[in-house]
């Protein structure tokens, strides 16, 4: 790919080398479309003071007004004219917001893959001195060059992990001004700098501003998310990168936050680092998205299943706060959790980003409020909650709800009434599950008039008891014909129950036949009353002496 930059060069010069014709550290060259506030803000940050190591600097930082700029500075060995030391040149690329994103804004493929001015000779060489400018430069970039994932690799799995979260909470740590520490050899700095990028997605890398060699500047001048040093400070004041040990000391980033930083962090456990450099931008986005925060809907759109299956594995925490968040959109907030709770619990990758991307109907939302009581079998709710359920019922029906509403609210007569109203499919869901798991005191109120055949079907399931109750609650609701699905049963009864049922039925003119008849039998054959003395006395009563 091709990028261009605006070129900035700042140095010591004399009188005679200067544009402006005065002597001293200046501005010497800088392409046209750089503001003068621009220029004082970056000059402001182009700092060198020599030391025993005297290393070539590398800077990535962007200015106040959203561009980024990429630059290298190195220690002139020559003199000015009055013997004095010290002397360096800046060499600067700035880039646009767009053209940033077109190389992701990695400022290490920028230093692999340009050369820049190390020279006053070679900086007057290709400026124009009478105007003081320099064009843009193009740059042959190359559109991937994972640099980082090669640095990465020398790490290990907790100390990337480390390093990782840091990079990543940059802008929290900026609003504190508080920096880290980079100490090693000039390479082990950059390469550990370049790790550090692996996990951060291109829309966020402008925040890690870093200059690989601080040596006696002012960070409160010029802050710096990062700063190398060639000598570890004698305390560590937030975090300290170890580049020679490959270890993060001092640091409280440990744990992962966000979605996004769970995604990467388990990757990195996983080494699987090279999925985070081709996924990391797009699951940047899912994991902003998860944590309703705004993302790039681009990049939302262009996540795989497989990745929308990895960040929602990764992080579960975020996805029912996502659940959460839509569910509240239409329920109460004493309901929204359990639907909320149904919902994660059914549904999981694909099946449910597309649910939360589409929105919740009501419907829908009724059918796992429903699904959430069934689980925890339909204990009572609380009275708010009761009453929240109520006044949603009044906004889209939901029968099985309905049914179970007027259980918790009055088992006896506000259920009875809505049986006696409800669907007969509903209806035999609802006394189907009520018997399961005994949910009425007394399983004979779910009988209500025109559903005598219903309830028997799931009553005489392996039932015989309470017969008399039965057919005296049939009788009472105007269910008469159904006694005739009780004859069979009729001769296991006792005395006292066939008595009972007896006189029951005597005055019942409409009870069916087959029933009386199996009432009359069972009496028949019932032992004289008495026992074996009271069979002897029938015996002599029937067959007396002559």
């Amino acid at each position: 790919m091709t990028v261009q930059a605006w070129q900035h060069i700042y140095s010591n010069v004399e009188k005679e080398q200067s544009p402006r014709g005065r002597g001293g550290f200046q501005t010497l060259f800088y392409s046209p479309g750089l503001s003068e506030a621009e220029i004082e803000e970056m000059e402001g940050r182009l700092l060198y003071f020599a030391s025993k190591v005297e290393p070539v600097k590398r800077l990535f930082f962007s200015t106040s007004t959203g561009k980024g700029a990429v630059a290298q500075i190195v220690p002139l060995s020559a003199t000015d004219q009055y013997g004095r030391g010290g002397r360096y040149l800046a060499h600067s690329l700035v880039f646009s917001p767009e053209a940033l994103a077109q190389f992701e804004t990695d400022p290490f493929r920028v230093f692999r893959c340009f050369s820049f001015i190390s020279s006053v000779a070679e900086a007057l060489a290709q400026g124009d001195f009478k105007s003081g400018q320099m064009p843009m430069v193009s740059l042959a970039l190359p559109a991937t060059l994972a640099g980082e994932l090669e640095a990465a690799r020398a790490w290990p799995a907790p100390e990337l992990k480390k390093l990782s979260l840091l990079a990543l909470r940059a802008e929290a740590q900026a609003q504190a001004r508080e920096a880290i520490t980079f100490v090693g050899q000039p390479e082990q700095i950059e390469q550990a700098l370049e790790a550090a990028f692996l996990t951060v997605p291109s829309a966020n890398r402008f925040r890690c501003s870093f200059d690989s060699y601080f040596y006696r500047c002012n960070l409160v001048a010029t802050y710096f998310w990062a700063i190398g040093l060639p000598e570890p400070p004698v305390s560590i004041k937030f975090a300290q990168v170890d580049g020679a040990g490959r270890r993060v000391e001092g640091s409280a980033a440990s744990q992962a936050e966000t979605a996004y930083e769970r995604w990467a962090t388990q990757m990195i456990e996983g080494r699987n680092l090279e999925k985070i450099v081709q996924e990391r931008d797009k699951a940047f986005a899912l994991g902003e998205w998860l944590d309703g925060r705004s993302y790039d809907l681009k990049l939302l759109n262009g996540a795989s299943p497989d990745l929308i299956a990895e960040v929602f594995k990764a992080s579960p925490a975020s996805v029912q706060s996502s659940l959460q968040r839509q569910v509240s959109q239409k329920l109460p907030p004493d309901l929204a959790g359990r639907a909320a709770g149904h919902l994660f619990q059914k549904t999981s990758g694909a099946a449910l980003y597309r649910q939360l991307r589409q929105g919740f109907e009501l419907p829908e939302l009724l059918e796992a409020l429903y699904g959430n009581y069934r689980a925890k079998g339909f204990e009572t709710p609380g009275k708010n909650e009761l009453k929240a359920l109520e006044s949603l019922l009044q906004q889209a029906d939901h029968k099985l709800l309905r049914l179970f509403l007027a259980y918790w609210q009055d088992e006896r007569k506000e259920l009875a009434e809505a049986l006696k109203w409800s669907e007969e499919a509903d209806y035999r869901h609802f006394s189907k599950t009520a018997l399961e798991l005994e949910l009425v005191k007394q399983p004979l109120s779910l009988l209500v008039p025109g559903r005598g055949d219903a309830f028997l079907d799931l009553y005489l399931d392996g039932r015989v008891d309470h017969l008399v109750e039965l057919a005296e609650t049939l009788i009472k609701n105007g269910e008469i014909a159904c006694l005739s699905r009780l004859a069979g049963y009729v001769s296991r009864l006792s005395r006292p129950e066939l008595n009972r049922l007896n006189k029951l039925i005597k005055d019942e003119a409409s009870v069916p036949r087959e029933f009386r008849q199996a009432v009359a039998k069972a009496i028949a054959a019932l032992p004289p009353e008495g026992g074996i003395k009271g069979t002897i006395k029938a015996i002599w009563r029937r067959f007396p002496r002559k």
